[in-house]
């Protein structure tokens, strides 16, 4: 199945999204599949779809039959516009890429969408993390997959919203750290989400521990299913 570049207007403004869609199978060959919509690390300090955590993730949940979408928030790759002071923003640029993800006229190559992982790089990766553990997905079954979410450093990102990017983490939500995050000490990643799980050596990039970070995602798909 042929992946492809999309655009996506963000409701907040109209702002053209960049996405990259992927999968494995086409809808003639599977009518449903699940999701996973995919953001990255914070843009003015190089966050963007072209990551590495990003880029293990697309590739280890399309082996496993899931039409992936990894996007770019505004001002990042070709996405127009600029990074918000706020981050609420953005996390209209994601809800709008969760509507055209389940809204069955689009995508149509591809299955339809039957339950959905917000990873933020939903699933979330750092500054991604933060925005997908906002969202409240009705449409479908949802799970979270946050990864070294930027629990010390929120009042820098969102500045006067900060607060509300603090709530506490969903049902099926797996949170994921290295407890040589450069950012967020482990004790915080541990009082904010109990069963948070720790990988030992790793820092806030992942650089050389993404096959540690696969591994833990393998035993959390199991239980979703």
């Amino acid at each position: 199945m042929p992946s492809c570049t999309l655009f996506v207007e963000s409701r907040q403004d109209k702002t053209p999204l960049e996405i990259f869609v992927s999968g494995n199978q086409s809808r003639a060959e599977q009518q449903q599949a699940p999701g996973i919509i995919i953001a990255h690390p914070y843009g003015p300090l190089g966050g963007n779809m072209n990551n590495n955590v990003v880029i293990a993730l697309e590739q280890y949940f399309r082996s496993k039959g899931y039409v992936i979408i990894c996007m770019n928030f505004r001002g990042c790759g070709k996405s127009k516009g600029r990074t918000s002071w706020t981050a609420m923003a953005e996390r209209e640029d994601y809800m709008s890429v969760v509507n055209y993800a389940l809204d069955d006229s689009t995508l149509q190559e591809y299955p339809s969408i039957n339950r959905l992982i917000l990873c933020a790089s939903i699933p979330g990766y750092s500054f991604g993390a933060m925005i997908a553990n906002t969202i409240d997905c009705a449409n479908v079954p949802c799970a979270y997959l946050l990864i070294s979410i930027p629990l010390g450093v929120m009042w820098a990102l969102a500045t006067t919203k900060a607060s509300y990017f603090k709530k506490p983490p969903h049902d099926k939500t797996l949170c994921i750290y290295g407890d040589k995050d450069q950012f967020t000490r482990s004790s915080r990643f541990r009082d904010w989400c109990h069963d948070a799980v720790c990988i030992p050596d790793a820092d806030h990039f992942w650089m050389g521990f993404e096959s540690l970070l696969l591994e833990q995602l393998e035993q959390w798909i199991h239980t979703l299913q």
